[in-house]
C-alpha cells in the first residue's frame, strides 16, 4: 500500500475514533444506565472474575454466559480502569479495529475503494451505534465475524498451514464469544470441501484440521464445566432459555393475537417457577402455578436442560405455531424497521428504516447480478454467517441486535454493488 493510501486509511479510523466516542459522550447518561442496568450481568460476571479470578454469577460458578468478553471486562477492571471509562476505551477500539477489517476484505474482494466505501457504512450502522451503548456482546462480535471472514479469505487464496492456523483461531475467538459462531464455522468447513481450490484430500484435512482445533481450544473450557456441572458443556448453559423465550405458551398466544412488542417479564416469572415440577409439561405461566411451593432443586445445567425440554414439549404441542413463531423470527432478525416503543420516536425509526432499505436494495442489485462472480471470493464466509445466523435465530430467540454481526457483509455486498462492474483502483 502506498503511502498516500496508508494515510487515507489513518484517517478513517481516526475519524471511527472520534465519531464512536463522541456518540459515547453524547449518549453519557443512557451509557450510564445501561452500565448500571447490565441487563446481561456482563459487567458483573467481569466484576466477579477482575476480583477473585473466579467466574461465577450469584455467587455460584456459571456458564450461563460465553467467557470472552467478561474476560476483557475484566482486564480493564484489574488495571484499576473505571467500568465506564474501560468499556468505552474497549468498544471504541473494537469498532475501529471492526471498519480497519472491513477494509482490509473489501480491498481484498475487489479493491481499496470498496473497502473504504464498506468501512465509512460499517462506521455509521444505526445497529452497531445503538449496541455501542450497551455492555452486551454486539461490538465484539462484529469485530471477530469481519476477523473469521477475512482469515476464510485468505485461506481460499492460500490454503496453507499458517492460514489454516489462523482461521481456525478466529474461529475459536468468535466461538468464546457467541456459540452461533459454532454453526456458522460448521456450514463454513463443510462448504470448504466443495469451494476450496485444491485436491479434495487437502481439502478434507483443511477442514478437519480447523475443525479439531476449534474443538482443541474448547478443551478448557469443556473440562472446566464439567468438573463443575458433571457434564460437558460445550457452549453455554444458556441455549434452553433463548429457545424457550420464543417458543413457549405466552409467546405463542401473542403471535395469535398480532400483538408486535413481547415482553420477556411475565415469560421470566414462569421460568422461576420451573422448580415446582419435573413435568416439562407443567403450566409454569398459570396461576396456580404462582400458589405452588418449590420440590425440586437443579443446578444451573440441569436448569438449562429441563428448559430445552419445556421448549420442545410446547414445540411438539404446538407445531403451526412453531412454525409461525419461526417465520416471525427470521422477520424480526432481517427487518429494516425498528419495533415502536416508547423511548423511540416514530422519526428515528422511519430513518433506520430507510437506511437499512436502501442497503438492501443494493444487496439484492448483488445478488442478481454479482452473485456467481464473487461467490469464490472473499465474501463466502459472509454468506455461510448469514445463513447459519438465520437459520439459528429462526428457532432460537431474534430481534433486530442479533444481526449485528452480519452488518459489515451487507456493507461489503453494498460497496461491491454500488461500485460495480469495476472502481478504478487508487494504487
Amino acid at each position: 500500500m502506498s503511502t498516500k493510501s496508508k494515510n487515507k486509511l489513518l484517517w478513517l479510523l481516526l475519524a471511527v475514533c472520534v465519531f464512536r466516542t463522541t456518540i459515547l459522550l453524547i449518549l453519557g447518561d443512557q451509557f450510564s444506565a445501561n452500565l448500571e442496568h447490565d441487563v446481561d450481568r456482563y459487567l458483573h460476571l467481569g466484576k466477579t472474575l477482575a476480583d477473585s479470578s473466579s467466574y461465577r454469577l450469584h455467587n455460584e460458578p456459571t456458564a450461563f454466559r460465553p467467557i470472552l468478553y467478561p474476560l476483557l471486562i475484566a482486564a480493564g477492571l484489574k488495571i484499576g480502569l473505571a467500568a465506564k471509562i474501560w468499556v468505552m476505551i474497549l468498544h471504541v477500539v473494537l469498532a475501529v479495529g471492526t471498519v480497519w477489517l472491513t477494509f482490509c476484505l473489501g480491498r481484498h474482494i475487489k479493491d481499496k475503494k470498496t473497502g473504504w466505501f464498506a468501512g465509512i457504512l460499517v462506521m455509521i450502522d444505526p445497529i452497531l451505534l445503538h449496541q455501542s451503548t450497551w455492555i452486551m456482546t454486539e461490538t465484539l462480535a462484529t469485530f471477530l465475524a469481519v476477523l473469521t471472514m477475512l482469515r476464510v479469505a485468505k485461506l481460499l487464496e492460500n490454503p496453507g498451514v499458517l492460514n489454516t492456523l489462523l482461521a481456525a483461531l478466529s474461529f475459536s475467538l468468535a466461538g468464546y464469544c457467541r456459540p452461533t459462531f459454532y454453526a456458522y464455522a460448521l456450514l463454513t468447513l463443510i462448504l470448504l470441501l466443495l469451494i476450496l481450490q485444491t485436491s479434495l484430500l487437502k481439502r478434507l484435512i483443511t477442514s478437519f484440521a480447523i475443525g479439531s482445533l476449534i474443538l482443541l481450544t474448547l478443551l478448557p473450557w469443556i473440562h472446566r464445566n464439567y468438573e463443575l456441572f458433571d457434564k460437558p458443556i460445550l457452549a453455554t448453559t444458556h441455549g434452553g432459555y433463548t429457545l424457550l423465550l420464543g417458543n413457549n405458551p405466552l409467546y405463542y398466544q401473542q403471535l395469535n393475537q398480532d400483538v408486535s412488542i413481547y415482553s420477556a417479564e411475565e415469560f421470566d416469572e414462569g421460568v422461576r417457577r420451573f422448580n415446582i415440577s419435573e413435568n416439562p409439561g407443567y403450566d409454569f405461566w398459570s396461576a396456580e402455578a404462582s400458589l405452588k411451593q418449590p420440590i425440586v432443586n437443579r443446578n444451573e445445567a440441569e436448569r438449562d436442560s429441563f428448559t430445552y425440554a419445556v421448549a420442545f414439549h410446547h414445540i411438539k404441542e404446538r407445531p403451526v405455531d412453531f412454525a409461525l413463531s419461526c417465520l416471525t423470527r427470521v422477520k424480526a432478525f432481517w427487518t429494516p424497521l425498528p419495533a415502536a416503543m416508547p423511548e423511540r420516536s416514530d422519526t428515528e425509526r422511519y430513518v433506520i428504516g430507510i437506511w437499512y432499505a436502501l442497503i438492501y436494495l443494493f444487496v439484492l442489485n448483488f445478488t442478481l447480478f454479482h452473485f456467481r462472480q464473487w461467490f469464490h471470493s472473499g465474501l463466502f464466509a459472509g454468506f455461510c454467517i448469514a445463513l447459519s445466523f438465520t437459520l439459528i435465530h429462526a428457532v432460537f430467540w431474534s430481534n433486530m441486535r442479533m444481526r449485528a454481526p452480519i452488518v459489515p457483509l451487507l456493507c461489503l455486498v453494498a460497496a461491491v454493488s454500488f461500485l460495480s462492474p469495476k472502481s478504478e483502483s487508487d494504487t
